[in-house]
């Protein structure tokens, strides 16, 4: 058995010279990561990668059976629906930061000193 998650990533471009930088704009790439099933669980179950078996896997975590937020989910359909609602809850909590912080900018500058 398997489990999903999808995660956004960017990935850094090479200059003229063949040198790694940030790129000139946002290149995100949309990346389905594949957990394994390490070990089941009544009430969830281990996943991990690696190689070593279980108690030398290279990264393992536990996911819950009946959370309704999971870090990995058992089908592809799950965890993409699972990504578009965390990407939608970032934007919104990023939106509100951003609020914000304008809001502090426009009242430091009406400070008079």
């Amino acid at each position: 058995m398997k489990f999903y998650r999808y995660e956004i990533v960017e990935y850094a471009q090479k200059d003229y010279d063949g040198e790694y930088t940030n790129p000139t704009f946002p290149n995100p790439c949309l990346e389905l990561r594949t957990y394994q099933l390490l070990r089941e669980t009544p009430k969830g179950y281990w996943i991990g990668y690696g190689s070593f078996g279980f108690d030398g896997y290279n990264w393992k975590k536990w996911v819950s059976k009946t959370s309704k937020k999971r870090f990995a989910y058992p089908t592809t359909e799950e965890a993409l629906t699972n990504f578009i609602k965390r990407t939608e809850k970032r934007m919104n909590i990023l939106d509100w930061q951003l609020q914000v912080c304008k809001i502090s900018i426009n009242l430091a500058k009406n400070i008079k000193l």
